[in-house]
């Protein structure tokens, strides 16, 4: 493929947000092609981020082709009237052209409108595929995390043992849903729970109402709140974090359609960071936990906590991590994520 300049209207002006810098921008550095946001500029291809204004750019009359990055499951249809209220505050706050509608309207038209649409996992594909014929399902790369070895109690700590937490602020809320599990455990255990992630939220459309973290995290947690620790998201943070914890968790809030669908990269990170990690039952999870052979999917209260419990067993927690870092190996590595974009965006030219 000849170096290529890649148009692109990014999720932030940095290029820096973790679907900017985990996907295309990943993707144009290790090939060596210019990303161009500045679209009064030549480019040979356009790339779409969630943020880009769908409104404008499905009646836009651009000569190159458009691939679209839906990475988050936009097309399983919450509540209509939350589908509604996410389309009309964006055309009010100019985020996106056009009259008012549901958003899911306007992802579906920028994927009919679009040359090739890239998703996140195999059950995103199967929704976009309705509309579109040529997706292509690539994960986030991870390169920016280090593959740690299993260390079993973190650096050896005997006394306080930590469940380790990853991801946004707004999918906390999947935390409530196994509190009576995190209870048990901390009792029996004295667990505590490292949170890494923002201080700061936006309630809004990621950009309006901002919020504590902290006082999400207190009305969350009750009285488990004094065994939780609130850390800034970065990546030393996270890897420091990841040492001293036993294991991990990553708890979904599964009546949130958006959160319900998501891959499962959050998993991979915590495999990459060598900690036996338990999830919800979501069909990205399941999926993986079926291939790798890791029984790690939770369904209620009770299993969360009888499988909390088994990870005090040190070698079956490092079997968890071993089949989990085979999973990589196989499935997730540099070079697999640089063909499929390579298959990407050939498939437009």
């Amino acid at each position: 493929m000849k170096k290529l300049r890649i148009g692109y209207v990014p999720n932030s002006k940095t290029l820096n947000a973790p679907g900017d810098r985990r996907r295309i921008v990943f993707w144009a550095k290790a090939r060596g092609h210019e990303i161009v946001t500045n679209l009064d500029d030549k480019f040979d291809v356009l790339v779409l981020s969630e943020r880009s204004d769908l409104g404008y750019f499905v009646n836009s009359r651009n000569s190159a082709p458009i691939i679209f990055d839906l990475v988050d499951g936009y097309l399983a249809r919450e509540s209509l009237a939350k589908d509604w209220l996410r389309g009309t505050s964006k055309v009010i706050t100019g985020q996106l052209s056009g009259i008012p509608k549901p958003f899911t309207q306007f992802v579906q038209d920028m994927c009919v409108a679009a040359s090739a649409v890239i998703c996140s996992s195999p059950e995103q594909s199967e929704l976009i595929a309705k509309h579109s014929k040529n997706v292509h399902v690539i994960l986030d790369s991870h390169d920016e995390i280090p593959l740690l070895e299993f260390q079993g109690n973190g650096d050896g700590l005997k006394t306080k043992k930590h469940l380790l937490w990853e991801g946004l602020p707004v999918t906390l809320g999947g935390v409530k849903t196994i509190s009576q599990a995190l209870i048990r455990e901390n009792k029996q255990h004295s667990t505590g729970i490292k949170f890494v992630t923002d201080h700061e939220y936006h309630k809004l459309l990621g950009q309006y109402f901002p919020a504590s973290t902290a006082k999400l995290l207190s009305n969350l947690l009750g009285p488990m709140n004094r065994d939780a620790e609130l850390i800034s998201w970065n990546v030393e943070n996270l890897v420091s974090s990841a040492k001293v914890a036993s294991a991990a968790i990553i708890p979904v809030l599964l009546s949130n359609k958006l959160q319900y669908f998501k891959p499962e990269n959050r998993l991979l990170i915590m495999w990459k960071l060598a900690l036996p990690t338990i999830v919800s039952a979501t069909p990205a999870y399941t999926r993986v936990s079926n291939i790798s052979g890791s029984d790690i999917v939770s369904q209620n209260n009770s299993e969360w906590a009888e499988k909390l419990n088994l990870l005090h067993n040190q070698d079956y927690a490092e079997d968890l991590v071993r089949r989990g870092q085979d999973y990589l190996k196989t499935n997730h590595t540099k070079e697999i994520l640089l063909l499929k974009w390579d298959n990407a965006v050939q498939s437009v030219l």
